[in-house]
């Protein structure tokens, strides 16, 4: 009888987390949908913002995205393998008085050169699709951009609170 009822729990609890796991998927999967939804949101808008900021006609647009979207990925795969570098570095040594800043510094060096590099060549790939004004406006964008969310944050400073939230925080 005993043996029973124990087994009868044990399988139970197996059920019972594989039904959690089954939620658990579930919401991984309508996260990762709402992220993906959210990330096409913000790439239209950055489109029409663009478009309109530099311009561009119906052919240039149709040259012009693509060229970046790959500047973009490029980007994004320097800065992965940085981040994989910096967090191996990180992973080797437990005790933050041990950790190598100079080795630290020399990578964000290597990538920093290496986004110049990718950023002066994209640019350099423009000069068949735009003409030398957008793309004196495309070489100032992020910076005209970063002055005017300064300018935002100045005249909404709530929307630069942190939202009280910490990972590490225990509750």
């Amino acid at each position: 009888m005993r043996i029973a009822i124990l087994t009868i729990i044990f399988l139970t609890s197996i059920f019972a987390q594989e039904q959690m796991d089954k939620v658990d998927r579930d919401k991984m999967e309508i996260r990762k949908e709402r992220m993906e939804q959210l990330n096409n949101q913000r790439q239209s808008t950055m489109i029409g913002v663009q478009t309109t900021y530099l311009n561009l006609s119906t052919e240039q647009a149709e040259q012009f995205f693509p060229m970046q979207n790959e500047y973009k990925n490029k980007v994004n795969e320097v800065q992965k393998k940085y981040r994989k570098k910096v967090a191996d570095l990180r992973m080797k040594t437990k005790d933050a008085a041990k950790f190598d800043v100079d080795k630290a510094i020399k990578l964000q060096k290597e990538m920093k050169d290496q986004l110049a590099v990718l950023e002066a060549n994209f640019l350099k790939k423009t000069v068949n699709v735009l003409s030398n004004e957008q793309r004196t406006k495309l070489v100032f964008q992020q910076e005209k951009l970063k002055s005017q969310m300064a300018k935002l944050l100045e005249e909404k400073p709530e929307m630069s609170r942190k939202r009280d939230f910490d990972r590490r925080k225990k509750r």
